[in-house]
C-alpha cells in the first residue's frame, strides 16, 4: 500500500485523489442511511448471507462452540468483576475488545496451551527437580549385573 513519490506534485495528486474519494464514501453512506427503510435493509443485509460477504449468522455458527462460550464469558467476566465499578463507556470498551479476543480464541489455541502447560509439568518431572527446586535422587535401574548368579 505504501507507495513513493518522486515529486511534490504527485503528492498532491494522491492527496486529493483521497479527498475525494474520502466525500464519495461519505456521501455513499448518507444515502444508504437516508430512510429508515434504508437503514432497515442495512441491517438486515447484515443478518443475511450475500454472494461475496458473510454474514453474522454464518460467523457465529462456523466457529467451534469453545469460540461462541467465550464471546459471552469473557465480557461478564471483564465486566462484572474486574470493571465493576466503572463507567458505561469502560464497559462498552472492554466489551467491544474482549469480542475481539474471543474471536482468537478457538480449541486448537487452547489445546496448544495446555499441551505447552503439560510439557513444562513433564520437563520439570523427568529432570529430577521436585516442586521447591531441590533435585531428588532417582533409582535407575541398569538392568541385571554381570556377577550375578543369573547371568
Amino acid at each position: 500500500m505504501e507507495k513513493s513519490f518522486s515529486s511534490l506534485a504527485e503528492l498532491q495528486a494522491e492527496i486529493d485523489l483521497l479527498k475525494v474519494r474520502n466525500f464519495q464514501q461519505e456521501e455513499a453512506l448518507k444515502e444508504s442511511l437516508s430512510s429508515p427503510s434504508a437503514i432497515f435493509s442495512s441491517v438486515k443485509g447484515f443478518f443475511m448471507s450475500g454472494n461475496s460477504k458473510k454474514s453474522l449468522t454464518s460467523d457465529l455458527l462456523n466457529q467451534d462452540i469453545l469460540t461462541n462460550v467465550a464471546r459471552f464469558v469473557i465480557p461478564l467476566f471483564m465486566n462484572g468483576i474486574v470493571f465493576k465499578k466503572s463507567g458505561f463507556i469502560t464497559k462498552t470498551l472492554i466489551t467491544f475488545l474482549s469480542q475481539k479476543v474471543a474471536k482468537q480464541v478457538n480449541s486448537n489455541a487452547v489445546s496448544g496451551i495446555l499441551d505447552k502447560v503439560k510439557g513444562i509439568f513433564a520437563n520439570r518431572k523427568s529432570s529430577g527437580v521436585s516442586n521447591f527446586g531441590v533435585k531428588t535422587r532417582r533409582h535407575v535401574d541398569y538392568g541385571i549385573p554381570p556377577d550375578s548368579e543369573s547371568y
